[in-house]
């Protein structure tokens, strides 16, 4: 479902992925994750269309990014970096104005959605007045209304209080299962990647040191003790 062949991309000086190569079949909930500065964002930016590679190529869904920018992003819903919203209009017209950009969704659609996310009783409400976990959960139901084959999660959880931060957990859980859906998800909170990712591919300074199923791959406790080893391996290494 998610295809990076020989990614690479430079600014300056400074190579930020290099010869990144990575398969994420279809049905996946997989984990990205790496320090700040080691090419997760400019690895998702590639994906999204947002951030031209120097050379390599991106298939979603067997559609080049590159080549069928709008054929390979049909399938794709994402949160990237900040969401952003009309402060001043009620979330449900947010998402009617971000939908008309993509496809026409229907009033079943659109409840369906704002249900799935918990905003059932909020989404009238001006977005001013939103929490921070209620805009996440906001622009989750604008990543979902496009019935999107994958879902890219750019810091789900960043910024929310330990409630929030289980209850997007479980939201993403019930998203898997309910709609088979492959998810991408790139986080610093590595003890929350754990419980409910298997395979995971980890960064540093742009390469790839590790993809698979982590569990699977060392005796480590926990997958803060398996990122920290292969942090130290590639740091010897060196």
């Amino acid at each position: 479902m998610i295809q990076l062949d020989n990614l690479n991309k430079r600014f300056g000086n400074r190579m930020a992925v290099e010869n990144l190569s990575l398969e994420i079949k279809a049905g996946t909930l997989y984990g990205l994750l790496g320090h700040n500065g080691a090419g997760k964002s400019t690895t998702i930016g590639m994906m999204l269309g947002q951030v031209m590679p120097d050379s390599g190529r991106v298939l979603l869904a067997g559609h080049d990014v590159q080549k069928n920018r709008a054929d390979a992003l049909a399938n794709v819903g994402a949160i990237f970096e900040t969401p952003s919203f009309y402060s001043y209009l009620s979330g449900r017209r947010n998402l009617e104005i971000f939908c008309s950009y993509s496809r026409e969704v229907s009033a079943r659609e659109m409840t369906e959605a704002i249900d799935l996310v918990g905003l059932g009783k909020r989404i009238d409400d001006p977005v001013r007045v939103y929490s921070h976990g209620m805009r996440q959960r906001l622009a989750l139901a604008q990543a979902l209304l496009p019935r999107p084959k994958i879902l890219i999660l750019d810091e789900p959880s960043e910024g929310l209080d330990p409630e929030g931060i289980y209850e997007m957990r479980e939201l993403i859980r019930n998203l898997h299962q309910r709609y088979q859906l492959t998810i991408l998800i790139c986080s610093h909170l590595l003890a929350e990647v754990e419980q409910i990712c298997r395979e995971v591919a980890v960064m540093r300074q742009g390469k790839l040191l590790f993809h698979g199923d982590w569990k699977a791959a060392s005796g480590a406790p926990s997958l803060e003790s398996f990122y920290l080893q292969t942090v130290r391996a590639d740091r010897e290494k060196r």
